[in-house]
């Protein structure tokens, strides 16, 4: 796939090969699912254990609270360009001013600020490593309307990868581990189909390949140099070794319809990248019979 946002296209094939009961693995469902909005937030606050400045973790945070948002991350950007500081520390340099100058949500952001750091400080880092691993620490410390409880997917990572990490790791050090070690596992576990985008298939071979949504407004994307969309088809193409499909949609219905045109009525086509080239579009239905 060129891309999956919220599942679009692979969600349907899922259900598709789970009806076929073929096994599949989507080692790109892990950055899915640390991006669900309660898993980010956990996160976040996790990362201001480790340092209570973090600029990643606060911006996070406010991007995700509802009446925050990014303009008052816009005027902490601008606060810290001005004093060539991080994001971090100019956020609580503004809070010791009282905010000066900043938009009307600052009094949401101090009162979130207030609360979080309440929170940390009820919740102290150990000192070392717990007897049960930092995941089954985190998932204990979680839960509430501060710190939303992981999902039951991201819980279960985090279970697993206390089984990964080596031993005596930091808890810095385990945070910046979750998403690699996570893709890790999943290929690791991989049977059958799998799932993933262009851009995650670079450096892999396979005896087939299927490339899914070449059509106009997808592929390439519109926005996207030309060039660049062109190198990831190459790449996803160059995948196979002994067979390779690649399919559109003349209309499509459902989630899909929404992908790679404004209006979801519109009949579509081909990605120009394939016209004139050896091998002519035909039906899917009346290939497979």
């Amino acid at each position: 796939m060129r891309g999956d946002h919220n599942g679009t296209f692979s969600r349907p094939i899922k259900a598709v090969l789970d009806r076929l009961r073929i096994l599949y693995s989507d080692p790109e469902a892990v950055d899915r699912m640390l991006g669900e909005p309660e898993n980010r937030r956990m996160l976040a606050s996790f990362r201001l254990l480790v340092h209570r400045r973090d600029s990643l973790a606060w911006a996070t945070l406010f991007l995700l609270v509802l009446g925050i948002g990014e303009t008052f991350c816009s005027h902490i950007y601008d606060r810290a360009r001005a004093s060539h500081t991080q994001f971090g520390e100019a956020l609580f340099a503004a809070l010791d001013a009282n905010f000066p100058g900043a938009p009307r949500s600052s009094a949401r952001v101090a009162g979130l600020m207030r609360v979080v750091t309440a929170w940390l400080d009820s919740h102290p880092l150990p000192d070392v490593t717990p007897e049960d691993g930092w995941g089954n620490w985190m998932i204990a410390a979680a839960g509430g309307d501060i710190v939303p409880a992981p999902s039951a997917d991201c819980a279960a990572l985090l279970h697993a990868l206390d089984d990964l990490i080596e031993e005596n790791q930091g808890f810095g050090r385990f945070l910046s581990q979750i998403t690699p070690l996570g893709k890790d596992l999943a290929l690791a576990e991989s049977q059958g189909v799998r799932i993933m985008t262009m851009g995650g298939a670079k450096g892999l071979t396979v005896r087939a390949t299927i490339i899914v949504g070449l059509e106009e407004g997808i592929v390439p994307r519109p926005d996207q140099d030309l060039g660049e969309e062109r190198r990831l088809l190459y790449v996803a193409m160059t995948r196979a070794k002994e067979f390779l499909y690649c399919t559109w949609a003349r209309r499509r219905t459902g989630p899909t319809a929404r992908a790679g045109a404004p209006r979801v009525q519109d009949r579509r086509n081909y990605t120009s990248f394939l016209r004139g080239g050896p091998v002519s579009s035909q039906d899917g239905q009346a290939y497979l019979r």
